[in-house]
C-alpha cells in the first residue's frame, strides 16, 4: 500500500501545483499567452531531462537516495512557488519544480516492479491522485495556499518513503548514452510519444473546445475528473494482460477516441468520448510501462526514458497543438491526433516484430 499511496500523494501535490499555472501567469503577472507558452514548456523540457538522468542515476547509485530525495526536494519547490513575483521568476521555479518531479517517479517505478507489485493497480493511483490534486487545488481557489497544500503532500509522500523496505539494491553500470537499453525501448517509446504529440496538441485548446460547446467552469472541472477516474478503474483490471497487447489497444481506441470528440455539438455529448479516452490511456501507460520493464535490467534508466519521451511529446505538442487550432479549428487538431495515433500503431508493430521476444 505505501508505495501506491506515495504515488497518489506526490501525483496529487505536482497536479495540484500546476493546475492554475495559466492563470497565476496572466492575471497576477500579466504573461501573455507567448510567455505562458514558455512557462509551460520550461517545466516540460525540465521535466524531459531530469526523468532521463535520475532515471539512469537511480540504477547507478540505487533506487532509495533518489527516491527519498526527489520527494523531499519536490516538496520544497512546491512551496517556494509562493515566492515567484514575476513571470520571469516563475519560469525559474517552475524549470525547479520540473527537475524535481523527474527525479523520483523512475525509481518508485522500478521499486514497485522489483518487490513484484502489480503495475496497473500502482498506475491506477497516480491517476486518482491527479484527480484528487486538481479537486483540491479547485476547492482552496488560493495561489499560495495550493503550493502549501501541495508541498504538504509531496511531503506526506516523503514521510511515506522513508519506512519503504529495500533490503540490498542491485546496481548497474549504465553509460551515460545508454544506446543498448535505446534500441530495446526505441519501438514503445517512439510510437508512444507520437501518440501523446496527438494527445497534447487536443489538450492545449481543450478547456476553451469546451468552453465554445457551451460547458461552464464546474462542468470542464467534471470532465477531467471523469478522466482521471475512468482510468484508476480501467488500471485496476489491466494487469492480467500482455504489455504488447495492451499497448496495441491502447493506439486503436486512442485513433476512435479523438476523431469522436469532433461528433460533440453539446458539451454533455463529450462524456462518453472522455470514459473512451481513460479506457485508451489506461491500456497505453500501463502497456507501455510493462514493456519497458520487462525487457531491461536498466529499469530505472528505462521508466526514465518513458517518462522523458512523454515530456517532450508534452512540449511538441502544445507547440504544434496551437499552430494547427488556430488555422484548422479544434476539429484540425483532432483529426491530425488520430493521424498521428494510427502512425504510432503502424510504428509499434513493425518495428517490435524486429525485436527479440521478451524475457518472460
Amino acid at each position: 500500500m505505501k508505495p501506491s499511496t506515495i504515488q497518489m500523494l506526490s501525483s496529487a501535490g505536482l497536479s495540484a501545483a500546476s493546475l492554475f499555472i495559466p492563470n497565476l501567469a496572466r492575471n497576477e503577472f500579466g504573461s501573455t499567452n507567448a510567455e505562458i507558452g514558455i512557462i509551460v514548456a520550461s517545466y516540460n523540457a525540465s521535466v524531459f531531462l531530469s526523468s532521463y538522468f535520475f532515471g539512469r542515476a537511480s540504477d547507478v547509485y540505487g533506487r532509495r537516495f533518489i527516491l527519498i530525495s526527489g520527494l523531499l526536494l519536490s516538496s520544497i519547490a512546491c512551496a517556494i512557488q509562493i515566492f515567484a513575483t514575476n513571470t520571469l521568476s516563475l519560469i525559474m521555479v517552475r524549470i525547479f519544480v520540473g527537475i524535481c518531479a523527474g527525479m523520483f517517479p523512475s525509481a518508485l517505478i522500478a521499486y514497485v516492479y522489483e518487490s513484484g507489485k502489480k503495475i496497473g493497480k500502482f498506475s491506477a493511483y497516480g491517476s486518482l491522485g491527479f484527480g484528487l490534486g486538481v479537486f483540491v487545488a479547485g476547492v482552496i481557489g488560493v495561489y499560495y495556499e495550493i503550493f502549501l497544500a501541495s508541498a504538504a503532500l509531496l511531503a506526506a509522500s516523503f514521510a511515506l518513503s522513508l519506512y519503504l523496505p529495500f533490503g540490498k539494491q542491485s546496481l548497474h553500470k549504465v553509460p551515460l548514452f545508454p544506446l543498448a537499453v535505446i534500441k530495446r525501448n526505441l519501438p514503445v517509446c517512439f510510437s508512444v510519444m507520437l501518440r501523446h504529440i496527438g494527445a497534447n496538441m487536443i489538450w492545449v485548446t481543450y478547456p476553451i473546445f469546451l468552453e465554445d460547446l457551451g460547458a461552464d467552469p464546474l462542468f470542464i472541472g467534471a470532465i477531467y475528473a471523469v478522466n482521471s477516474i475512468g482510468q484508476f478503474v480501467f488500471m485496476q483490471f489491466l494487469d492480467r494482460y500482455g504489455s504488447t497487447k495492451l499497448v496495441i489497444a491502447g493506439f486503436v481506441l486512442s485513433a476512435v477516441t479523438f476523431p469522436s470528440y469532433t461528433l460533440a455539438t453539446v458539451y454533455w455529448q463529450i462524456i462518453p468520448a472522455q470514459i473512451l479516452l481513460a479506457s485508451a490511456w489506461s491500456c497505453l501507460y500501463v502497456g507501455s510501462l510493462k514493456y519497458v520493464m520487462e525487457r531491461n535490467e536498466e529499469k530505472g534508466t528505462s521508466a526514465g526514458m518513458l517518462q522523458s519521451f512523454l515530456s517532450i511529446s508534452a512540449i511538441i505538442g502544445a507547440a504544434l497543438g496551437g499552430v494547427v487550432s488556430f488555422k484548422f479549428g479544434y476539429h484540425g487538431s483532432m483529426y491530425l491526433a488520430t493521424m498521428l495515433a494510427i502512425s504510432g500503431l503502424v510504428m509499434f508493430v513493425a518495428t517490435n516484430r524486429m525485436k527479440p521476444p521478451a524475457k518472460d
